[in-house]
């Protein structure tokens, strides 16, 4: 399992930011996540279409965003952090300030 902290810059809602360009994508017919289980204003989770394993996001009260990459394999879980932070970049990389990736 990691364990990704994303810091956002000052005033930036980065978790809305992120759930809310997931579901656009998804609603267009593209994308590679999907919004799996409940949902919820301070978390959520996204399974992928092609790698296996799930992304447990949240919310903290500073509006940092916790991650969780589990994935039965190394080899998929590699390619889920990858996949996942090709993803924050793209989409929300102007309102990042920090990311720091626990290995445990």
């Amino acid at each position: 399992m990691k364990i990704i902290e994303i810091v956002p810059r000052a005033r930036k809602h980065l978790y809305g930011t992120l759930v809310a360009k997931e579901a656009a994508i998804r609603k267009s017919g593209r994308g590679t996540y999907v919004r799996v289980g409940r949902k919820s204003q301070r978390a959520a989770r996204w399974k992928h279409k092609k790698f296996k394993g799930k992304l447990d996001l949240n919310r903290g009260a500073s509006e940092a965003v916790t991650a969780k990459v589990r994935a039965s394999t190394p080899e998929d879980e590699r390619k889920l952090l990858s996949s996942f932070l090709g993803f924050v970049d793209r989409h929300a990389g102007d309102q990042v300030t920090t990311i720091t990736i626990h290995y445990r």
